[in-house]
């Protein structure tokens, strides 16, 4: 079959996680299951966009077998967060009670068991996605990358308020994905749109950290140096929220201004 823009970008996702996987698979070191993640969650952007073209049920397994090994890789990035939040911010009492590192390293060993699974998924999904890819024509990427830059631009016009933050991420990752699929994709200016996506980004993750820790009810406890850490850490945290805050609210009023 002739090759296309998103039948080479998707080939070269394939090969990519497959690769990391690999790397994972005999290291078991927690960058390659970063960069495995990484590509599995542009699979995720191709897999969103043939769901636009095609009868959803014809994808169903496929999109079920790469969100759930996306999710696995997911817990794990989260737990690595908080352990390298509470390490930058000197609160290690946090890893030494509550976070465990052992809890991470059974984390990592029981995605490490699964890799067989994984790659048995892997094979089978793209059995099955390859001949959706190859037979979606370029127009239908080109509109696909037109339609999100205008829900992209139409959010950004209308003051986007904070509970719309995330949502926006997700649309600007999802473009910025999209325009590699495309012939005149390449060269595009994406670095606004980076600055942008990325700050909401770390706004999101400061979220989830201290969503993260008022679940665990540490505030209850009665060990008394654990309760002045999460004070510290909660002080920590709203003051990282506010500055992050302020930065996109900035990123997005420069942007209509430039509009």
């Amino acid at each position: 079959m002739p090759e296309t823009s998103l039948s080479s970008y998707y080939n070269q996702r394939v090969k990519q996680v497959y690769n990391h996987l690999l790397e994972f698979d005999l290291s078991s070191s927690e960058n390659s299951l970063h960069d495995f993640r990484v590509e599995i969650k542009k699979m995720k952007a191709i897999m969103k966009f043939l769901k636009s073209v095609y009868p959803k049920q014809k994808l169903k397994k496929s999109t079920r077998q790469l969100n759930s090994i996306f999710q696995e890789a997911g817990e794990i990035r989260e737990y690595q967060l908080l352990i390298l939040w509470f390490q930058k911010h000197d609160l290690t009492i946090f890893i030494e009670k509550t976070f465990p590192n052992k809890t991470l390293e059974k984390m990592i060993e029981k995605f490490h068991k699964k890799v067989h699974e994984f790659k048995h998924d892997l094979k089978d999904l793209n059995e099955h996605v390859s001949e959706y890819i190859y037979k979606t024509n370029d127009i239908l990427a080109e509109q696909y990358v037109t339609d999100l830059s205008v829900q992209i631009e139409t959010i950004i016009r209308k003051n986007c308020p904070m509970s719309e933050w995330h949502e926006l991420r997700k649309i600007i990752k999802q473009w910025m994905y999209a325009i590699n699929w495309i012939e005149n994709g390449k060269g595009t200016d994406i670095s606004f749109f980076q600055k942008l996506q990325e700050a909401i980004g770390y706004w999101h993750d400061t979220q989830v950290i201290k969503e993260t820790l008022f679940q665990k009810k540490i505030f209850l406890s009665q060990d008394v140096e654990l309760q002045k850490s999460f004070s510290i850490a909660t002080e920590k945290l709203n003051q990282s929220l506010k500055y992050r805050e302020k930065h996109i609210q900035e990123l997005l009023n420069r942007k209509e201004i430039a509009a």
